[in-house]
């Protein structure tokens, strides 16, 4: 369960979306884009969500102007010490000069980027960018045929698997070509959003539109989709 909320505190009021959900504690996530996620159990009381958020309200305030003062220069520089994503968790960037080849790899939670010649953050960028796509082009077909088995298709074949920068959308699924599209940009996020992405699109094999079978059929498939797209949509990708 999922609302929009706002939280009112002397002369601050703060907008907020809260998921109840099977936990056991409240816990508050202020994410690049400035948005407050709330998590509590689904027995919480509107007193208690309001008392924990006015607890926490200095650090939602420090985390916002944080945030703030990197929204008008999102872009990244590509130099040592900045914070990459990559399928969910974060990992600061460190560039190496003079090496033999030019690579990119994860190591002790570190996204390393080895250049031939100096540290040229430019072309630093096209290699980690490069090799996003490349990572995406690995991991994006191996959730499509996961995801294809919770499915109990008769005779349809796995979709097809293309990657595209899409600015609007996560993904599409054509019939006709029987092809999945997915954003790129999600190999950035946790398994369980590319997931939620790919099972929505297959369940497009049956319904065309997003009508009542539509959703009876996400719902079977995927309890938790709401939660999944609230919080895939607070997400700013590359931001942080």
């Amino acid at each position: 369960m999922s609302s929009s909320m706002v939280f009112e505190h002397g002369n601050v009021a703060i907008d907020y979306h809260l998921i109840l959900e099977e936990r056991k504690t409240i816990a508050a996530t202020v994410y690049p884009n400035l948005k407050l996620l709330v998590k509590a159990p689904v027995d919480a009381t509107p007193d208690g969500i309001e008392s924990f958020l006015a607890k926490k309200l200095r650090w939602i305030l420090k985390q916002k102007r944080f945030f703030a003062q990197f929204k008008n220069s999102n872009e990244k520089q590509y130099v040592s010490g900045e914070t990459f994503q990559y399928r969910g968790r974060s990992y600061k960037l460190l560039l190496h000069g003079g090496c033999v080849s030019e690579r990119v790899s994860l190591q002790h939670g570190v996204l390393n980027v080895f250049l031939a010649g100096a540290k040229d953050a430019s072309i630093a960028g096209s290699l980690v960018e490069n090799w996003y796509i490349a990572s995406a082009r690995r991991v994006f077909p191996e959730r499509v045929h996961a995801c294809f088995k919770l499915f109990d298709f008769p005779q349809a074949a796995v979709p097809e698997v293309i990657l595209r920068k899409m600015n609007k959308r996560w993904g599409s699924y054509s019939r006709k070509q029987n092809r999945i599209t997915l954003n790129r940009e999600l190999i950035r996020v946790a398994t369980r959003f590319i997931d939620y992405v790919i099972i929505h699109e297959l369940c497009h094999v049956v319904s065309e539109k997003h009508n009542s079978e539509f959703y009876a059929l996400l719902e079977s498939k995927l309890p938790n989709w709401r939660q999944l797209k609230i919080e895939l949509e607070l997400y700013l990708l590359g931001s942080n």
